[in-house]
């Protein structure tokens, strides 16, 4: 059997798979981010309140990363439900549109999701701003 390919608007042939298996890599990677997100709480865990003087931006801060872990959540929820509503001969070149990603670890895991490309610490590829 050979392999579907198809041609990228540059004119280079690529490899396609499964539109499913590139919704459902994607939603696991919301998914992780969410509760990677999630664990920023920490940071204000313990805090000695009395201590601080402008509580009010702290609990913004507080809010705004609850708000983004429910946001990445829901848009992981989404992309898994769309997944479940694709065709399952509908095709894509994942490993094209992973090469737009410029983290390298996350590029790969979207690419093709063979290996998880999570290396043993959470340091990184990363921008500094």
């Amino acid at each position: 059997m050979t392999e579907p390919k198809t041609t990228s608007p540059r004119g280079a042939t690529a490899r396609t798979e499964p539109l499913v298996e590139v919704l459902l890599r994607l939603a696991a990677e919301l998914g992780n981010v969410a509760k990677d997100t999630d664990r920023l709480h920490r940071l204000v865990d313990g805090v000695e309140w009395s201590n601080v003087k402008e509580k009010h931006e702290l609990i913004h801060s507080a809010q705004a990363i609850d708000a983004i872990e429910q946001t990445l959540s829901g848009l992981s929820d989404f992309v898994a439900a769309l997944a479940a509503l694709s065709p399952p001969d509908w095709e894509i070149a994942g490993e094209t549109a992973s090469r737009s990603v410029k983290l390298a670890e996350l590029a790969a895991r979207l690419a093709d999701g063979s290996n998880d490309g999570r290396t043993d610490h959470p340091a990184g590829e990363f921008e500094f701003f």
